[in-house]
């Protein structure tokens, strides 16, 4: 097998979650997962499926999450970065790690994949794909209806078997553009999943981003966790906070999207992983300390206390440690308003 390495960007704070995610416990660090697991432990699961060892396997996330994320992923690099600074800067640097022209798979670690074996299939043949010419290569995924909350990706010509050289990304469109995107069957999802060689990334980003790849060319340290993590707190504070997104694919030629066969779930929501999860014979998720009386289509979860719904329809039910949430089902993705709100009085 050729060395491979695999990035997981753990840094995401994701209030959608609220009240079970928290600053010192987001999104990726919840039981999310099939069969209660951390999405987080469940993405290092898939990142072994591609590499020769668990040291292969970094994991970007913020300094105080270190303890946590490294017992969701033993074995694993864990780098810790001092503040955020989106994806674009913590991918630049997670290759100051990688030897030689290595390639890097790069995924997200709060998202939910099930079929280990259809993803490893599609990560070899972009590993296959990335390693065999200068290309970037994304994994793009087909829109299962015209959905606002995600960004598309328009497919150009054909260069093989669900693969296409990339005409255009686009941001996250309005209801009637994203009805026009799933209708002519020309675009898909960008689910923020790529591989590349080292040498071919950095050069997309000197020619998207030359102030960012400047100030990252030279990330010289001691080859210990410790002394990388000691160069981010130097170099990390005057760098632009920018996605990979805006930052080089947008710009580069370079791009091929891999039209992907496993399912994917970003879990937007709560009504986003009710979608995944055991139902009773009315509809309803159930998780952790919870109680549900004559109730059809809620979602009910309780930690460090009873949550109990009782006679409602399509609501939310989430009471974790003094915190409760209530709200329809339908409206759950707007829950980061809450935690804004929460937030602004000083108690998130």
């Amino acid at each position: 097998m050729p060395d491979r390495y695999v990035l997981v960007l753990a840094g995401g704070r994701g209030e959608r979650f609220w009240p079970w995610s928290r600053p010192a416990r987001p999104k990726q660090l919840l039981p999310l997962a099939r069969g209660g697991r951390t999405l987080l432990a469940a993405a290092f699961e898939r990142a072994l499926q591609m590499v020769q060892s668990p040291d292969h396997v970094l994991v970007m996330t913020a300094l105080d999450l270190k303890q946590e994320v490294r017992r969701e992923c033993p074995g694993a690099r864990v780098l810790g970065e001092p503040l955020p600074r989106n994806t674009a800067p913590a991918i630049a640097a997670a290759c100051a790690w990688i030897p030689g022209d290595s390639a890097l798979a790069v995924m997200p670690a709060d998202h939910l994949i099930d079929d280990l074996p259809a993803f490893r299939r599609d990560c070899t043949r972009a590993f296959e794909a990335a390693e065999r010419s200068p290309m970037l290569v994304t994994h793009g995924i087909p829109p299962s209806g015209p959905d606002t909350n995600f960004g598309y990706v328009r497919r150009g010509a054909k260069v093989g078997d669900r693969i296409f050289r990339v005409e255009r990304f686009t941001e996250k469109p309005d209801a009637a553009r994203a009805r026009e995107y799933v209708e002519s069957g020309e675009y898909l999802w960008n689910c923020g999943i790529f591989v590349w060689r080292k040498s071919v990334f950095l050069e997309a980003l000197e020619a998207g981003r030359p102030a960012l790849a400047a100030a990252l060319r030279n990330f010289e340290f001691s080859g210990t966790e410790a002394g990388f993590e000691d160069r981010l707190r130097v170099v990390f504070p005057a760098l632009e906070s920018i996605s990979v997104d805006y930052a080089v694919l947008e710009k580069a030629p370079n791009v091929l999207v891999l039209e992907a066969s496993f399912d994917w779930d970003d879990l937007g929501s709560w009504g986003a992983w009710a979608r995944r999860q055991p139902r009773d014979a009315r509809g309803n998720v159930a998780f952790g300390d919870a109680v549900v009386v004559d109730c059809d289509d809620c979602v009910v979860v309780g930690e460090g206390g009873t949550a109990a719904a009782m006679g409602l329809r399509g609501m939310v039910v989430v009471h974790v440690n003094g915190a409760t949430l209530t709200c329809p089902v339908a409206d759950s993705e707007s829950v980061r308003k809450v935690s804004e709100a929460v937030r602004s009085r000083g108690k998130l």
